[in-house]
This record gives structure tokens, C-alpha cells and sequence, in this order.
């Protein structure tokens, strides 16, 4: 996703940190639930947002679409404050936008935040929509909040496991693009301690055209040799 938004249109709303947020609230998914319009100097930045972008796109849902598509733009850079940002903006826009949840989620994984990212794409795959490209991510961040949240019971973490695993069924089903698919699912595996079966989705990831960081290689071989 490489939209590009006109700059004159970014009506960025004023950037504040509040004692309950402890960091500036555009760098929280949805501002963190703050009522934008109890304060006079937000409502009007997000009203002129509203209506720059709807003069320029048609309308605030194609608003939102390209947002997101600038958001994912910035993230592909590693920028995620400006990405956070744009996911933010773009849910102001169109909150029933799916791909602002995906966004906002691969923002919150990329910080660490990998349970957070969990809930964040389960508000986006509750609209029923299938969003390319998030079937897989999701099933990893469900493996590496299994590991975050201490305090799962055995069947709750069970449960999150075949969530994981039913969603990268349903990735192979669906994705083009396969190897990254399976490189997903080695790193998975690899945090599920399955280092064989780590090592089979690599070999499908690289007959598939998928890229493996060399770093996640080296740490798979400290666990296991690679097989011949």
C-alpha cells in the first residue's frame, strides 16, 4: 500500500499528552477512547479533516481507504508514529473500516504489544471481510501473546493455538503470496518450540519465495541443526 495523501490535506489534529495516557493520545488506537469533540480545538481539526478530505476523495470512507494505505506506507518505513497517526485519522474517517484494525495492529505488534495486536485484528476480522495479508500476521501474534500473557490458563492457550492454526489454514487457502505465508509459520513454530516443524515451513517458505531473516535462521539453528 503506497498512497500518497496530499500533504495540505492532512489536517493532523493537535498532538497532547494527557496524565491518564502518558503519551500522546494519537499514538493509541482509537486516542484511546477520548471524546475529541469535548474539546473545542479538536473538533474543529477533525472537522476540517472531515471536510478537506471528502472535497478531495468523494467521500470519508475513500478518505479512510487511502489514510490506511498511507499508514501502511509509513509502517513499511518504520515510522510508526506517523503510521499510528494515519491509522488514527483514517478511523476518524470511517471507524467501520476494517483495515484500520490491521493497522493498528501491526503497529502494537511492531511495539511489542502483542496482545493488544490480537484484540486489534479480532475488531478488524469481526467485520467478516477478508483482508489480504492479515490471516497470517494475526495467527503469529496469536502464538506470541500465548507466550506474553502469563496469566492464560492451559485451555485458554490451547484455544488461542488452533485459533492460530485454523488461521493459517485458512492463509494457504487464500493468500497468493505463500511463502510469506509460511515464513509465518516457521517463526511461529519456532516460538512454539516445534524446531522441526520450524524447519519444514522454512524449506516450503523457500520454495515458495519466501524471505527469512538470517537472525531468525541463526536463532532457529541454535535450537536445531538445519536438516540435510
Amino acid at each position: 500500500m503506497n498512497i500518497t495523501i496530499l500533504s495540505l490535506l492532512i489536517a493532523v489534529a493537535a498532538s497532547f499528552s494527557l496524565p491518564a495516557f502518558g503519551q500522546p493520545v494519537d499514538q493509541i488506537p482509537m486516542y484511546g477512547g477520548l471524546d475529541r469533540t469535548a474539546d473545542p480545538a479538536l473538533k474543529d481539526a477533525d472537522e476540517k479533516l472531515f471536510a478537506d478530505t471528502t472535497k478531495h476523495y468523494g467521500s470519508r470512507e475513500k478518505a479512510s481507504a487511502a489514510f490506511v494505505g498511507n499508514g501502511f506506507a509509513f509502517y513499511g518505513r518504520d515510522d510508526l508514529a506517523t503510521a499510528m497517526r494515519r491509522f488514527n485519522q483514517a478511523w476518524l474517517l470511517d471507524p467501520k473500516n476494517p483495515e484500520v484494525y490491521f493497522g493498528f495492529a501491526v503497529v502494537l505488534h511492531d511495539k511489542g504489544k502483542n496482545c493488544e495486536a490480537k484484540k486489534q485484528f479480532e475488531r478488524a476480522a469481526s467485520f467478516g471481510a477478508y483482508i489480504r495479508g492479515m490471516a497470517p500476521d494475526a495467527a503469529r501474534v496469536i502464538v506470541l501473546c500465548t507466550i506474553e500473557d502469563k496469566s492464560l490458563s492451559d485451555e485458554a492457550r490451547s484455544a488461542l493455538i488452533l485459533r492460530s492454526e485454523a488461521l493459517y489454514a485458512e492463509a494457504l487457502a487464500k493468500e497468493q503470496d505463500k511463502g510469506y505465508v509460511h515464513a509465518s509459520m516457521a517463526s511461529a513454530l519456532y516460538w512454539r518450540e516445534k524446531y522441526a516443524e520450524a524447519w519444514a515451513a522454512v524449506k516450503l517458505a523457500r520454495a515458495s519465495g519466501g524471505r527469512l531473516p538470517e537472525q531468525f535462521l541463526r536463532m532457529l539453528r541454535e535450537k536445531m541443526a538445519e536438516p540435510v
